[in-house]
């Protein structure tokens, strides 16, 4: 064998080696649905996804070396495309029996009050849902808020299509009040220029945990998700990115 084959012998193997080295390992994706825009919790800002539920979901993502591909869309798709197992992931929901037997819940991960909004002279009060009787109320449609609220007959629930519409409607004398998620509320009260216009009512409709969800038919991923999310809720990381987003 000559010299010269023989050192290429030598540098092919030393060639290969660092091309392994040098090229990344294919990266695993998971498809993640969120509503399009629900500040302060999941929004697009300047090309890119964010907001504290979006903040918490990527960091319970990368600890397991896992890239999210957001995805998104209306609620009603969201929880679509969630029950038909399109997407890996989807959030945020709160715990029913509709939800246990559909998807693995991770978490609770954060716990939101619902609360209800009324118009800066409002004379409204709220101690139980006898107070509402005869009012017109903002809702969104696909929204669940309290199983008492959802239910009751009681008062007229006015639906859109989003919390803005809602809000919009509440400002020009529509609806007498609207219900959703405090930190919704009032980012988007303080977005609009209008905090001074509105308050919120002292006492919630209720405290609700909020919910990552699995499909069904991915067990797999929701076990490595729920590992995740125990880990970085007991080093502090979400409790963290919660207190870095409320206001």
């Amino acid at each position: 064998m000559c010299l010269a084959t023989a050192a290429r012998l030598l540098v092919a193997p030393l060639v290969l080696a660092l091309l392994v080295a040098v090229v990344p390992a294919r990266a695993e994706n998971w498809t993640v649905a969120s509503e399009d825009y629900f500040p302060p919790y999941n929004f697009t800002e300047r090309g890119k996804r964010t907001g504290m539920d979006t903040e918490i979901v990527d960091a319970m993502l990368k600890d397991i070396g896992v890239y999210p591909v957001h995805r998104p869309m209306a609620w009603p798709e969201v929880v679509r495309a969630h029950d038909e197992n399109e997407v890996d992931v989807a959030f945020q929901f709160f715990t029913s029996p509709r939800r246990l037997e559909r998807g693995h819940l991770v978490g609770p991960y954060r716990v939101g009050a619902t609360v209800l909004m009324v118009r800066s002279n409002s004379e409204i009060t709220y101690t139980r849902i006898d107070d509402l009787q005869g009012l017109r109320i903002g809702v969104v449609e696909g929204f669940e808020y309290t199983p008492e609220f959802d239910k009751s007959s009681l008062f007229e629930k006015v639906r859109s299509s989003s919390n803005v519409v809602s809000f919009r409607r509440l400002l020009l004398g529509r609806v007498d009040a609207i219900a959703g998620d405090l930190q919704v509320l009032k980012y988007l009260a303080e977005s609009e220029g209008r905090a001074n216009a509105v308050k919120i009512l002292p006492k919630p409709l209720a405290m609700v945990p909020r919910y990552i969800s699995v499909p069904k038919l991915r067990a797999e991923k929701a076990e490595r998700l729920q590992a995740a999310y125990e880990k970085l809720k007991r080093d502090g990381t979400i409790d963290a990115i919660v207190r870095a987003w409320e206001r």
